[in-house]
């Protein structure tokens, strides 16, 4: 996992050498702002920008994910949102994985390992097999517009 400000993005190394990685980031950069709501196609088969809004839940109602063979750049526009970390051994499956939607879900374990703050103006990368919860209500906020990047893994490896 990687988490950090947008404006931060290429002091990591290999993300600005690798096209797949430097065009998911200047298209945040770019259009996160002023994209319209639905996906956005970025070239390459499954490499896309998923532009949404929702209103945030409680732990006792959101629902732990990993993915298999996806990386996730989640980037908030507005607002913000919660995304809770897990280690996967902690986790139980819930057998229902979807190759369609690339997306397997957890029985929520009794606490998470760690909570990222995914602010206004902040990304956190989510590699596959890393588990998270995201949705979830921090602070004083209710509601979040973000950005999900969805990389192939392996379009960068």
């Amino acid at each position: 996992m990687i988490h950090d400000s947008l404006n931060r993005w290429q002091t990591y190394p290999g993300l600005t050498q690798h096209r797949i990685w430097a065009t998911a980031f200047a298209w945040l950069e770019n259009h996160a702002a002023t994209a319209t709501e639905g996906l956005h196609p970025l070239g390459e088969e499954g490499f896309y920008a998923r532009v949404m809004s929702y209103p945030l839940k409680t732990r006792e109602t959101a629902r732990y994910e990993s993915h298999r063979q996806t990386i996730d750049v989640q980037f908030t526009v507005e607002g913000g949102e919660g995304i809770e970390l897990a280690a996967p051994e902690a986790l139980v499956p819930l057998h229902d994985y979807s190759p369609e939607k690339e997306v397997e879900h957890f029985a929520t374990p009794p606490q998470g390992v760690a909570l990222v703050e995914n602010l206004a103006g902040r990304f956190t990368v989510l590699f596959p097999g890393e588990p998270h919860l995201p949705q979830l209500q921090i602070r004083s906020l209710t509601a979040v517009r973000k950005v999900v990047v969805k990389i192939p893994a392996a379009l960068v490896q």
